[in-house]
């Protein structure tokens, strides 16, 4: 019997989880943004403008799903948001800070847990009419841990974003609880940096208790200049229906896969496990990975400079204790599902 982990049976919608427009330091309207992933082929948008949450619903139609979302903020040093930017110094280059990506499962959602209105620059102003909780947010793992536990509560589901821009070390994430995901890429700050793309970071945060956890790519577009920071990190969402409810429902499972690359990112089209052993059938890679709790010890690389792999199979081992799948195109673009446990599809 197969088990499932990318099945044909549902219809995979591309998203973007990670955005910003003018409702906070981007450049373009959430309508702009709406038209160039749609024109790009996505079905979905978490407009995560920065400590702002707005219900975009009305963007919605029979193609096109609008999270709604919100970047919060905390810093180190200080819980004063503007502080941190002094633009004389450039002091806030050198302090650690936490982004997490929230998304609420209702969208008309537009509470704001673990907030304090006049904590955060331009809400107050911008936003007067934001309810929230009053809550100071201050860089230690307690009040972060808190955080979470707020916005869990409030009926959210919480990513960490961009690790390496943020600063944050592995004191920092390590126990952090209630998480939802982890972005392992984030396309705009690695096309700044070169560094933005920590699948080891997800790795090391599984390794050490945090199994339910996903992973995840999103653009962090501003679009200042141009569309450059946008198409390059998506993450795919497993439904029978675009609808919103559906596309939380598979967040909230684990239904989704990542990829990288602009316009034809590789893609899974199914993978099942049957009689101890995992079959992958993709678009034409490279390479295929599968990854487990110890190293990655087995792959299957294109030899011959043909069409590429589209099809690969490997024993499942009970020592693995976990296991993710990584393919990977002749441009070096990459997808990943999310770990599984070995013990839940081996037959015994």
């Amino acid at each position: 019997m197969k088990k499932y982990i990318i099945s044909p049976e549902y219809n995979w919608y591309r998203a973007n989880f990670h955005c910003h427009t003018v409702c906070s330091d981007g450049a373009l309207t959430p309508e702009q943004v709406k038209e160039a992933y749609k024109n790009h082929g996505y079905s979905i948008v978490a407009y995560t403008d920065h400590d702002v949450l707005l219900d975009h619903s009305d963007l919605n139609d029979e193609g096109f799903i609008a999270l709604t979302s919100s970047e919060y903020a905390v810093n180190e040093a200080t819980p004063k948001f503007p502080k941190i930017f002094d633009t004389e110094t450039n002091e806030w280059v050198r302090k650690k800070c936490m982004h997490l990506n929230i998304f609420s499962k209702d969208p008309h959602n537009t509470f704001m847990p673990a907030t304090n209105i006049n904590q955060h620059w331009g809400l107050k102003e911008r936003y007067p009419d934001t309810k929230c909780d009053g809550f100071i947010r201050e860089f230690t793992k307690e009040n972060i841990n808190e955080m979470i536990r707020r916005c869990n509560e409030a009926g959210f589901l919480v990513q960490l974003n961009h690790p390496y821009w943020s600063l944050n070390e592995r004191e920092d994430y390590i126990d952090l609880e209630g998480l939802w995901g982890l972005e392992i890429l984030n396309y705009a700050t690695e096309l700044e940096t070169g560094s933005e793309y920590c699948p080891y970071i997800y790795d090391d945060m599984v390794r050490n208790g945090m199994f339910n956890l996903c992973c995840t790519m999103g653009d962090d577009n501003h679009n200042r200049t141009s569309l450059r920071e946008s198409f390059g990190g998506s993450t795919f969402i497993g439904a029978k229906e675009l609808k919103y409810d559906q596309i939380i429902e598979a967040m909230e499972k684990g239904n989704i896969y990542c990829a990288s690359g602009r316009d034809n990112p590789p893609q899974f089209k199914e993978i099942y496990v049957e009689d101890n052993k995992i079959v992958i059938e993709c678009s034409p890679v490279e390479s295929v990975y599968i990854n487990a709790y110890a190293r990655a010890d087995r792959h299957i690389t294109n030899e011959d400079g043909g069409e590429g792999i589209t099809h690969a199979e490997f024993a499942l081992r009970e020592s693995d204790v976990y296991f993710r799948i990584t393919i990977r195109d002749k441009y070096g673009n990459n997808a990943h599902t999310r770990n599984y446990f070995v013990k839940d599809f081996l037959n015994k």
